[in-house]
């Protein structure tokens, strides 16, 4: 079991990784995906393009957990450090760069639209957020956050998820912030054990009317 920093390389096979693991998941999968098994490319693309919209952000840190005896990629975690501020150096590399992969990603998507997906649906996490956004307040505003955390199907229960949940909260000890995480169905117990306690909802509004259910805003408070 070994997790490391991501690097570019990776891409793909976190994003395969992470296909696999949100097949069935009620919000990436069934809600904004509804045709991923007739177009199972497109859903691992969507996966590429998110991450590589995040990817020259210094507020982001990807890491991977390898399987032990072939050494690929099979699960993945992104955190980000949210409430912190950057260096102008950093913020003008970042802003360049991110223009950058920005037109790019535009460009592969009116080429290559995602035909897995749900167009109506592609923005209702964005549409949701500002109902919840006021629970990272206050002592909360500074924080890391586990945007995505999957394991590979093949590869669960084998302590991966851990491990990657562990290095995010041990980057928080150290700065003494909390972390936080929005819990999938299902998953509430998983992060509970690591000190994760429920403070609010994020599926309300638009996410609430389709019907999903999971969703708690779990926090590890300092």
């Amino acid at each position: 079991m070994t997790i490391r920093k991501a690097v570019r390389g990776d891409l793909r096979a976190m994003a395969e990784v992470s296909a696999a693991a949100f097949m069935g998941e009620e919000l990436f999968g069934e809600l904004m995906h509804p045709r991923r098994k007739e177009y199972p490319e497109d859903f691992i693309v969507f996966f590429e393009r998110k991450y590589l919209s995040h990817w020259y952000d210094p507020r982001h840190h990807f890491l991977v957990g390898l399987d032990g005896v072939s050494g690929r990629v099979v699960a993945v975690a992104e955190w980000d450090r949210q409430g912190a501020s950057t260096s102008w150096s950093d913020k003008m590399d970042f802003g360049v760069t991110s223009r950058i992969v920005s037109s790019y990603i535009r460009a592969s998507s009116y080429i290559w639209p995602n035909r897995a997906a749900d167009p109506t649906k592609a923005n209702i996490l964005a549409e949701s957020f500002p109902l919840f956004s006021d629970l990272w307040s206050g002592s909360r505003e500074q924080n890391w956050y586990l945007d995505m955390l999957a394991t590979h199907p093949d590869f669960q229960g084998q302590g991966l998820g851990n491990e990657l949940v562990k290095w995010g909260l041990e980057e928080a000890r150290k700065e003494n912030v909390c972390a936080s995480v929005i819990s999938a169905l299902g998953k509430e117990g998983f992060y509970g054990k690591f000190g994760f306690v429920e403070r609010g909802r994020s599926n309300v509004g638009p996410l609430k009317e389709h019907g999903i259910q999971g969703g708690a805003v779990m926090f590890r408070d300092v």
